[in-house]
């Protein structure tokens, strides 16, 4: 397992991850989350991060997009407990969760428009920000 992977989840490299019963539960929006999560919801990408980042997802749809991208994210680091989420658990511990049903559709709003926008890799890996260079501004000529 890679230093990336095996690392734990951090706001610093921009991972997301839903406090959940006191354990934080990494979101990880790979080609196959994405797809799964589309197919249980009859909803695309684009229509679930408006919808999350609105407000207007329902609980259920919530639950069942969140539990594909924690699956994942336990697959990658080899937490079985993760990998073998249940929606109807995930959806119970969000609205228990800090900040309720509210904070947590917040975070996968989050999430979930990053990797509309490009943000993150067809494995669900955080891509690094692009930094651009100017040149130096010239002194004009002096003769």
């Amino acid at each position: 397992m890679s230093d990336t992977v095996s690392a734990p989840i951090t706001a610093e490299r921009g991972e997301m991850a839903l406090e959940l019963a006191g354990a934080r539960m990494g979101l990880r929006p790979s080609y196959e989350a994405i797809a799964a999560a589309e197919a249980s919801s009859g909803r695309g990408l684009i229509d679930l991060a408006r919808d999350a980042f609105d407000g207007g997802m329902s609980m259920a749809t919530a639950s069942l997009v969140a539990v594909e991208l924690v699956r994942a994210w336990g697959r990658s680091v080899e937490d079985k407990g993760a990998a073998g989420a249940n929606a109807t658990r995930i959806g119970k511990l969000m609205l228990e969760a800090e900040g309720g049903f509210n904070g947590a559709l917040k975070t996968l709003g989050i999430c979930l428009t990053l990797a509309a926008t490009g943000g993150y890799d067809a494995e669900g890996n955080l891509k690094p920000a692009k930094t651009t260079t100017t040149e130096a501004a010239k002194a004009p000529d002096a003769g």
